[in-house]
């Protein structure tokens, strides 16, 4: 088996380590220090065709490999890793999720915009009593008509306030929630402007310090 980079390979490697000095490492440790998220980064990060860097040309991505992605992602954070949060989630938890499982319509109306950086998206699993424990969540999706009604709260969602899609996982079936059988659990694809949603961010981390981490809020 050859390890060894190949052209494309290198090409990345090279895009995102020239990327991060210039527009990450010159702010970083102010950006730290303040607890601050810079929402232009995404736009950068957009126009360097980084944020599709691994979805297929035609949903309006890079079309590299998973090699590229995970390139990228040790270029920036190597600089910093709020920068990796954003491809780990944008990508690697949503954007690629919808590749794998969405049908066409979802892929047209929420991957191709992602995948350009045109729409920024993230992924909510954790709440605030539940994490890893994906069982123990307590959000709930009821259908009325041909529509869900969700109802839960989601916490330390990377992206959270900045994000304009989100995957959102619910109970749909309350008898398999009895059972802690997550089976009964569903994913939906849950925009911000949608009623009944709110985010914040949250303050005061430890560490991803000018990443943007958050609660997502649906009544």
């Amino acid at each position: 088996m050859n390890f060894e980079l190949n052209d494309d390979h290198l090409s990345v490697q090279e895009l995102c380590r020239d990327f991060a000095k210039k527009y990450i490492a010159p702010t970083i440790q102010e950006n730290d220090r303040a607890h601050k998220f810079d929402p232009t980064l995404l736009d950068k990060m957009a126009d360097a065709d980084i944020l599709g860097i691994c979805i297929p040309e035609k949903y309006g991505g890079a079309g590299m490999d998973y090699i590229s992605l995970g390139l990228a992602c040790e270029e920036l954070e190597y600089i910093d890793a709020s920068a990796r949060v954003v491809l780990s989630v944008h990508i690697g938890l949503n954007s690629l999720t919808l590749l794998s499982y969405g049908n066409q319509f979802q892929k047209e109306k929420y991957l191709v915009p992602q995948a350009r950086g045109e729409k920024i998206s993230t992924f909510g699993l954790t709440e605030p009593n539940a994490g890893s424990d994906v069982v123990g969540i307590q959000t709930t999706a009821v259908k009325k008509g041909d529509k869900y009604i969700l109802n839960g709260e989601k916490m330390w969602i990377s992206l959270a306030d900045v994000a304009d899609n989100f995957l959102i996982f619910a109970w749909t079936d309350q008898d398999k929630k009895k059972r802690r059988d997550h089976s009964g659990i569903s994913c939906f694809i849950v925009e911000k402007s949608f009623p009944g949603v709110t985010t914040g961010s949250i303050h005061g981390k430890l560490g991803v310090r000018a990443g943007n981490t958050g609660w997502i809020s649906m009544q």
